[in-house]
């Protein structure tokens, strides 16, 4: 009776896994697939994840689930999240760049300063506090922000990983935390997120809608480039609204299918990778999505919690990967809409 209360008392509703739309073998498997992932020592001790993995790992090592669907019945309970649910998507896109500043090549893609550094919140600190510059004398003060590197603080420091030839194309990337940049020789080289300024994030879509550039609800990131590529004066105006920076360094590329490393250390899946609010969804979580995504209709499948976003804020706010290129941007574009969330949680989870 208590445990009962007190998950309900957490914004949770049992549900019977009849009850789920979709549910059935494959979904057991993906569950199953995807949480496996996550066993391994060097995953499930990393920060923010679900600390039940562990106990999970024991069980599946004295007794491997040979039906995954009867495992998961057995062994979790799906619990609804009583909250309304909002899920956006985003993905990796493919910029041709060049590792040098040639022709149209002009805006840098940065490394991550040496003097940047993640510190406590701290109230003298911008945005969530998190980030800032370590001085000489080892004081911390707030980063150059957005409009200072524009104009060029990091000059001369030898941190340009890359130079792309749109400057939009160099924002969205920090918006999507990754990239794939493809060279004139056929090199393909991955990045990803690797720091922030700490300033606070503003989005754009919002910054032309109050400027009366797109109408009140009509802000995509297709309508956003659109605005922009109709009229290039406006990009340093709008770019810089978003105070908020993103340094990026060169990942490993895991396979052509798979997108790029997340918070969880492991590789997005597409459709199956979900970005959450880590205060609220602990990593390597299974959450069943149910939304509708545009030109696709309904949804309703297995995710894994992966990846965090410093716009994922909420116990009901999701992000899903779609995956790589410019099919997946034009689903992750467009994609705002209500959603439900259903966490599977182990019956042995403390």
């Amino acid at each position: 009776m208590q445990a009962a209360q007190d998950i309900r008392a957490a914004g949770l509703e049992p549900v019977a896994f009849a009850d789920l739309p979709a549910w059935g073998a494959s979904e057991a498997e993906a569950l199953m697939r995807g949480v496996t992932r996550h066993l391994a020592p060097s995953v499930r001790n990393r920060p923010h994840e679900a600390p039940w993995l562990a106990a999970l790992a024991e069980r599946i090592a004295d007794a491997p689930p040979g039906d995954p669907q009867a495992f998961v019945e057995a062994h979790f309970t799906p619990l609804r999240i009583a909250a309304p649910g909002f899920l956006t998507a985003y993905y990796e896109p493919v910029i041709q760049a060049s590792r040098k500043p040639t022709g149209a090549f002009r805006t840098p893609l940065y490394r991550r300063p040496d003097d940047l550094v993640r510190t406590a919140p701290r109230p003298d600190l911008p945005g969530d506090s998190t980030f800032a510059r370590r001085l000489p004398d080892g004081t911390l003060a707030p980063y150059p922000d957005r409009v200072a590197i524009m104009a060029g603080a990091l000059d001369g420091r030898g941190l340009e990983l890359a130079y792309v030839a749109d400057p939009v194309d160099a924002f969205f990337a920090q918006v999507q935390g990754s990239a794939r940049l493809r060279f004139a020789d056929g090199e393909t080289v991955r990045i990803g997120y690797h720091g922030k300024t700490g300033h606070p994030y503003t989005a754009i879509g919002r910054v032309l809608i109050d400027w009366g550039v797109l109408p009140e609800g009509g802000a995509s990131m297709r309508t956003i480039r659109a605005a922009l590529a109709a009229d290039p004066a406006l990009v340093p105006k709008v770019l810089s609204q978003n105070r908020s920076y993103v340094f990026f360094r060169e990942r490993a590329s895991m396979g052509e299918d798979l997108g790029p490393i997340a918070a969880a250390g492991l590789p997005l899946v597409p459709w199956r990778s979900l970005a959450v609010d880590r205060a609220h969804i602990a990593l390597g979580t299974p959450v069943l999505v149910e939304t509708v995504v545009p030109g696709r209709g309904p949804f309703a499948a297995v995710t894994i919690a992966e990846d965090t976003g410093s716009a994922i804020v909420g116990p009901a706010r999701g992000d899903l990967f779609i995956g790589t290129g410019e099919a997946a941007g034009a689903i992750a574009g467009e994609m705002k809409a209500a959603a439900r969330l259903t966490l599977f949680r182990p019956n042995f989870a403390s």
